[in-house]
């Protein structure tokens, strides 16, 4: 009996898969309250400059989120909660002064929220850590430029923003992890030349086990893709809001029915190739292409895109009736164009087959733009049906079961199931 139950604790045990937390569940209902009201400012047939304030603000939101979910992601059950909720609350801020960041009447408080964020991100982490998948979190000086904006006025406000977003940029692009770890340990060993006696008196000042301690700490991918795939549903969520929002306030006919079942067709299309057969919310990404902080990077500007659709289907929804706006036109073609480039730029990188680029992510990404720019006066019901098939036309190429996605090197034939972590 003893030889029994000693064997069977020997044998390898399945490990535990992690999922999100409850205090990360309830910190991410601060996104739902946030994609609404930063898809509120492309309402009422928006200009170039809304779009443009619209993609600094999602920027600016989305990477202070991503700090404190990369925290959450690194630490699990070791996650500070007073950390997370006033991470949220500092989250809830900025949410409540994008209404009036236009009239600068809450600018002050959006742009004091989000550098203390940035401050805070770069506070909560153990002593020695280095967080080698997202830089930014231990990185701040893409703050600095919104910190200055706050004795400018607008537009030049808004140029500082745009700066502070390229110097982010620039550091998740140019900083991985070896340079990283790198960086940490020259400027522990200046520090403790610096204070006199090398590695052997600081070993001598502090008792054994004590002494700082180097150390990388990378995140744990398969949560992390459960983080950023629920951050996919709740935009996804903000367009089925926007939709039967608007539908309430519109009078019940066919052109109503025909608008509103192809907004909900153009979703399902959404949520099946950025979830089913993409990852990260990323179209036909797979895991362990790319470094986790491009992926993020991606995953980003991916729900940017879905956020500005979603805005522009409650659009459409209001104007079920008649020829679609100009703007509400440019806006859904540009988001679904946008959606599709990002797709085809990570095949470009990532050595998708040019049958794929040509034949089917090429074509996405163009048809949108041509509508965009050549569809005037056409109904709004046979333009979100025409994004619609756009959509379902990539769904097509991948017919498997859920869960799988193209190889690089196959064209229809070979195909894998897609890994839920980014591990090889």
């Amino acid at each position: 009996m003893g030889t029994n139950d000693e064997a069977a604790a020997a044998k390898p045990q399945p490990l535990t898969e992690r999922h999100a937390s409850w205090i990360e569940l309830f910190f991410d209902l601060v996104v739902v309250a946030g994609v609404g009201q930063l898809a509120h400012l492309l309402h009422e047939d928006p200009s170039l400059a809304d779009a443009g304030l619209y993609l600094l603000l999602y920027l600016a939101f989305w990477t202070a989120w991503a700090c404190f979910t990369v925290y959450g992601n690194v630490e699990g059950d070791r996650v500070r909660a007073p950390s997370m909720l006033l991470a949220m609350f500092g989250l809830a801020v900025m949410v409540a002064a994008v209404p009036g960041v236009r009239e600068d009447e809450h600018v002050a408080a959006f742009v004091v929220a989000y550098v203390f964020l940035r401050w805070l991100a770069g506070r909560v982490w153990r002593r020695g850590q280095v967080v080698v998948d997202w830089p930014l979190a231990q990185f701040g000086v893409g703050a600095l430029p919104w910190l200055i904006s706050l004795w400018v006025q607008a537009p030049a406000r808004y140029w500082l923003w745009a700066a502070g977003i390229a110097l982010d940029l620039v550091i998740m692009l140019w900083v991985d992890s070896d340079r990283m770890l790198r960086g940490a340990r020259e400027k522990f060993d200046q520090a403790v030349a610096y204070r006199g006696g090398g590695r052997r008196n600081d070993a001598r000042r502090h008792p054994e086990g004590e002494a700082p301690v180097i150390a990388a700490a990378p995140s744990e991918s398969g949560h992390l893709a459960e983080r950023l795939g629920l951050f996919v549903i709740i935009v996804l969520g903000e367009g089925v809001i926007q939709i039967t929002t608007a539908a309430s306030d519109t009078p019940w006919d066919a052109a109503l029915a025909v608008t509103a079942t192809g907004s909900f067709a153009l979703l399902i299309g959404v949520w099946t190739l950025s979830l089913l057969y993409g990852f990260a919310g990323v179209p036909h990404l797979k895991p362990a292409r790319l470094p986790v902080r491009f992926a993020m990077l991606l995953q980003c500007v991916t729900t940017a895109a879905i956020a500005a659709l979603a805005a522009g289907l409650g659009a459409a929804a209001e104007h079920a009736h008649g020829p679609a706006p100009d703007g509400v036109r440019r806006l859904l073609c540009a988001s679904v164009a946008a959606y599709f480039g990002i797709s085809l730029l990570t095949g470009l990188f990532t050595g998708a087959e040019r049958p794929w680029l040509l034949g089917w992510s090429l074509p996405c990404t163009l048809a949108p733009l041509a509508l965009g720019f050549f569809g005037d006066g056409i109904g709004v019901g046979w333009l979100v049906w025409a994004l619609a098939a756009t959509v379902f036309w990539q769904v097509l190429y991948a017919p498997g079961p859920p869960g799988t996605t193209l190889p690089p090197g196959g064209h229809g034939t070979r195909r894998k199931r897609l890994r839920r972590t980014w591990d090889d």
